[in-house]
C-alpha cells in the first residue's frame, strides 16, 4: 500500500473521529451551540431568533430587519425564540437558505405563539405614531383581526394612549433604539419593559400589551417596484424607467410607512415582535412622473390588500380561521 493512500485514510479516520467528538461530547462537557465550520460561503447574520418552526429561522438583526431562513432541519428544540444567534445563509432565487449556524446552548426570551394563544383573552393597543398620520385605522384593523381570528378581548387604543399621557412612568421600549442610526440595543430591548406597558395592562385588565408604533421610512425604489421592511408595493400602475421623485433613471427612494409591533406581557416581558412594511405614502400619478401623497385612509378603504396584509403580518400570532397554527 502506497503512502498517499496510507495518509489519505489516516486523514478520513481522523476526520470521522473529530465528527463522532462533536456529535458525542465526553460526559461532563458541555454541547457545542450549533456547527462550527471555519469557513462559509454564505452571507454571515447577527440577531436574535423571533420565530422557530420545523423549517424555518426568522431573525431579527440590530438593524430592525428580519430574515425568514429556511432549514433543512428542525431547530425548534435548540433554539429559543429570542435567543442570540449567527447564521450563514445562501440566496437562492430570492430565497434564504441556512449555510451554517451557532447558538447558545440554552436560552431565548420570547414566548412561542401557541402559549401566548392559550394564556391570553384580553389585550390593548398601544400605538405609538411617529410621523405618520392617519394610523387609527391601522390600530382599529389590528384589533378587529385579532379579535375574529384569536378570539381576544382588544379594548380600545384610544384608552391605551390615554393612560399613557397620564402616566408618570418614564420611556418606553424606544429607548432601545439609537434615533440617530436607528440601531437596536437589543440587550436593553429585552429586559423587563417599562412600568408604562405594566400600568396599562393593570388599569385595562389586559394579559398584554401590543404596541404599535408606525413609522415613516425611505423605501428602495427599482423600476417602479418600491421594497422596504419585508414588504413591495408598485409605486405606480405602469412601469417607466423615469418616475422617481428622488434619484435617477430606474431607481431612487420614496416614503412609506412601516408598522413596527411589540406584544408584552402584563408584567412587562416582550413576548413576541414583528416589523413589516405597510404602505406607501407616496405614489406617482397616472399622467406624467409626478409623485403625490396618499393618505392611509385610501389604504383602508382596498379591503383585499388590508386583509392579506393583517393575514401575512400578524398569522403566526393569530392564523386566519381555517388555517393550521404555526408554533
Amino acid at each position: 500500500m502506497s503512502t498517499r493512500s496510507v495518509s489519505r485514510r489516516a486523514s478520513r479516520w481522523f476526520a470521522s473521529v473529530m465528527v463522532i467528538a462533536l456529535l458525542f461530547p465526553a460526559a461532563g462537557a458541555g454541547a457545542l451551540p450549533g456547527s462550527q465550520k471555519s469557513e462559509h460561503t454564505g452571507t454571515r447574520l447577527e440577531g436574535y431568533a423571533t420565530v422557530v418552526t420545523p423549517n424555518s429561522i426568522t431573525v431579527f438583526d440590530r438593524k430592525k430587519r428580519e430574515f425568514k431562513i429556511m432549514t433543512d432541519k428542525d431547530y425548534t428544540a435548540l433554539v429559543g425564540a429570542g435567543a442570540a444567534v449567527t447564521v450563514w445563509y445562501i440566496d437562492i432565487n430570492g430565497v434564504y437558505h441556512l449555510e451554517d449556524i451557532t447558538y447558545p446552548e440554552a436560552g431565548g426570551t420570547f414566548v412561542s405563539t401557541d402559549l401566548i394563544r392559550q394564556s391570553t383573552r384580553r389585550i390593548i393597543v398601544l400605538p405609538e405614531p411617529e410621523g405618520v398620520e392617519n394610523t387609527q385605522g391601522l390600530m382599529e384593523a389590528i384589533g378587529k383581526y385579532l379579535s375574529d381570528n384569536a378570539g381576544w378581548y382588544v379594548a380600545p387604543p384610544d384608552l391605551a394612549r390615554e393612560i399613557a399621557n397620564r402616566s408618570k412612568a418614564p420611556g418606553n421600549s424606544l429607548d432601545a433604539i439609537n434615533p440617530d442610526t436607528g440601531d437596536v440595543d437589543m440587550q436593553k430591548y429585552l429586559q423587563p419593559q417599562t412600568p408604562l406597558v405594566v400600568s396599562i395592562a393593570d388599569e385595562t385588565r389586559s394579559d398584554a400589551v401590543l404596541e404599535v408604533k408606525v413609522v415613516k421610512v425611505k423605501a428602495d425604489v427599482r423600476e417602479s417596484i418600491a421594497a422596504w421592511d419585508n414588504m413591495t408595493e408598485p409605486v405606480s400602475r405602469h412601469k417607466s424607467f423615469n418616475l422617481l421623485p428622488f434619484g435617477g433613471s430606474g431607481k431612487g427612494w420614496a416614503y412609506a410607512a412601516t408598522a413596527d409591533m411589540s406584544l408584552w406581557s402584563r408584567t412587562g416581558k416582550l413576548l413576541w415582535k414583528k416589523r413589516r412594511g405597510f404602505a406607501l405614502l407616496g405614489v406617482k400619478t397616472d399622467n406624467g412622473s409626478k409623485f403625490r401623497e396618499r393618505p392611509l385612509t385610501e389604504v383602508y378603504a382596498n379591503s383585499d390588500f388590508m386583509q392579506r396584509w393583517l393575514a401575512d403580518t400578524l398569522g403566526e400570532l393569530a392564523p386566519p380561521r381555517g388555517a393550521v397554527a404555526t408554533p
